[in-house]
């Protein structure tokens, strides 16, 4: 495994948190943001290559996570809105 640049690592890390500005819910979003700056932090220092690798993918999951969740929460609040849009017209 060849080791994670850190424009690789950056690119992950600005990533992460746009897709986690895709959150709907304000807590949501303000708590993914503040996990994942909080975990970059936490690991800036570190030195050994396979404890990047290891950590990069772990974050590339995260990522994957985040997007489905963005995903279910944007399709959720569609058929929400557009149930709610639809009860509204055939009342009148």
């Amino acid at each position: 495994m060849a080791a994670s640049s850190r424009a690789e690592v950056l690119r992950l890390y600005r990533a992460l948190l746009r897709e986690s500005q895709r959150f709907g819910g304000y807590n949501y979003r303000t708590y993914a943001i503040r996990r994942i700056r909080d975990a970059f932090r936490e690991n800036k220092n570190i030195k050994d290559s396979e404890k990047i690798e290891e950590l990069v993918n772990k974050a590339k999951v995260n990522l994957e996570v985040i997007h489905r969740q963005v995903c279910l929460f944007l399709s959720f609040h569609l058929r929400v809105v557009r149930s709610s849009n639809s009860s509204r017209t055939t009342k009148s």
